[in-house]
């Protein structure tokens, strides 16, 4: 054990209890021999505080007030791990074997990478696999990858990490392992973020120098449910504004803040369009003026014209 660096394995559980104990199973099958599991109750109110009690000390268990978002039960989380590195994974989500083990040895073997991600599946509700690889139709960040003497292992360095993550997280938070004094001197996730904490903490471990390493496997499912994350679409769109809107003070070259301009300017666009599309028209407007004072597009002043008439129109009815 004491070659064997210790992996942290930090779960959030919020209303879990349908899920846990399949995400659990996959977790504790994984071939690493040095692993602990720790488990924060985010204030759930279903049967997830018996279904973690009932591992006992398989498990550190924590429970918290419920802090209405996943970044308060990681910081938490964090907080009790005593691992080397830290792994992170969301209860609804199945961890493929050999994920910890393939993880760890990348980050044993190779000192200057500090964070691996891979790619992973989407599956529905009953487990059937709808997306074999997630990350395929991500090509922006592979052309910043630089291949290794490992086939399916590539280092991004934290420059071309941050501006491909401006653009898009191309980074699924159950498959990321870090270093944890790498995530500790980065000052933990954002409480103030109910949702984005993630790519907010991925861009801040990249602007502060950290290396990448992508793992070109899927190494986990993740359940696509009704109602969740990546069923909420355009609407997630103000969280992710505001993580990019926070990297200004961050950004000093010219070619990366084009790279910031072009990502809000897609952004706002989808949010108005979203709005319009709900017939929100009276959300949608000021959204559609700030995109068209911004950045003058077709696409733009075409959603302001329409949204600006329909508007109109459904007063008058």
């Amino acid at each position: 054990m004491a070659d064997t660096p210790l992996i942290s394995v930090v779960i959030p559980c919020y209303q879990a209890a349908d899920t846990l104990p399949e995400t659990l199973a996959t977790v504790f099958s994984q071939d690493y021999p040095h692993v602990e599991v720790v488990a924060v109750d985010d204030g759930s109110t279903d049967d997830t505080t018996n279904i973690l009690a009932g591992y006992g000390d398989r498990l550190i268990t924590q429970r918290i007030p419920n802090s209405g978002g996943p970044s308060r039960p990681r910081n938490v989380g964090v907080e009790h791990a005593t691992g080397e590195y830290v792994a992170f994974f969301d209860s609804d989500d199945l961890m493929l074997p050999g994920k910890l083990k393939a993880q760890a040895a990348v980050l044993a073997d190779r000192p200057e990478v500090d964070f691996v991600f891979t790619d992973f599946r989407m599956i529905d509700p009953e487990g059937a696999v709808l997306t074999e690889r997630f990350l395929d139709t991500y090509r922006n960040f592979r052309n910043h990858c630089s291949k290794t003497d490992q086939p399916d292992l590539s280092r991004l360095d934290g420059a071309h990490a941050y501006h491909e993550l401006i653009r898009a997280n191309f980074i699924g938070t159950s498959s990321v392992m870090v270093r944890r004094d790498k995530l500790v001197a980065a000052g933990g996730f954002d409480e103030t973020l109910h949702n984005g904490d993630d790519i907010d903490m991925w861009l801040k471990l990249a602007r502060t120098g950290a290396a990448f390493a992508f793992l070109d496997r899927p190494y986990h499912d993740y359940r696509k449910v009704p109602g969740g994350i990546s069923a909420r679409g355009w609407r997630r769109l103000p969280s992710a504004i505001r993580v990019r809107e926070r990297q200004r003070p961050h950004v000093t070259d010219p070619e990366t803040l084009t790279i910031l301009d072009r990502a809000l300017h897609r952004m706002h666009l989808a949010h108005a369009w979203g709005l319009r599309g709900e017939g929100r028209f009276a959300e949608a407007l000021p959204v559609y003026r700030e995109v068209v004072a911004r950045h003058w597009t077709w696409s733009g002043f075409k959603g302001l014209m329409l949204t600006r008439l329909q508007l109109l129109f459904s007063r008058t009815r």
